[in-house]
């Protein structure tokens, strides 16, 4: 008696075939926007794809190769609405909105922002990923690639960007390939280390 072979057999993905996508500038499509509201206040959760180059449908293809019941889209924008409430945190959402609007409208010719998230669907734009930390259920750090900013898509086109920082957790006793951090975040320098891990 001989294994019963399962019918999609050929085109199930075997774990670790999956390659991450590296952080980069990459042009990105807008697959749709939705307005949600949490204790912060309104934000614009964004829907998007890699649009060119290599790594072009990247979130598509993970989609579809997931086997779980409960699918996830991994690549959102998430875009706070200002309060207009006066205060500096303000100042700087709204600078992060303004950002996103100019860059939606230098990549898209004809396209004017007009306050209709639902017009932002098919739209291109520059999308900046960076890593972030995460802590897994079993206590130990992951890195997954991050949506972080955004600009036009001529910057990402003509090389002409600088990708932020990637996003590590600020927790104790974090190993990182041999610096470890201490209790408020920052790097503990290994004896016998020739440089420091900054510029």
């Amino acid at each position: 008696m001989g294994i019963k072979r399962f019918g999609d057999y050929d085109k199930t993905q075997a774990y670790g075939d999956f390659q991450a996508l590296p952080k980069g500038g990459y042009v990105v499509r807008i697959l749709g926007a939705t307005v949600h509201e949490n204790s912060n206040g309104q934000y614009v959760k964004i829907a998007t794809d890699i649009a060119e180059g290599e790594y072009q449908g990247y979130y598509n293809r993970d989609y579809q190769n997931q086997q779980t019941e409960d699918k996830k889209w991994h690549c959102h924008y998430l875009l706070s609405v200002p309060k207009d409430d006066g205060t500096e945190q303000d100042g700087w959402t709204k600078r992060r909105f303004k950002t996103f609007t100019e860059a939606l409208e230098e990549s898209n010719p004809g396209y004017h922002f007009d306050w209709d998230e639902s017009k932002f669907k098919g739209l291109i734009i520059g999308g900046l990923f960076n890593e972030r930390e995460y802590e897994k259920r079993d206590g130990s750090i992951g890195r997954a690639t991050n949506f972080a900013q955004v600009c036009s898509v001529e910057m990402i086109r003509g090389n002409r960007y600088r990708l932020p920082e990637d996003r590590l957790l600020n927790k104790p006793g974090v190993n990182r390939g041999g610096t470890t951090t201490d209790e408020y975040g920052f790097m503990q320098i290994p004896d016998g280390a020739d440089e420091l891990p900054f510029d």
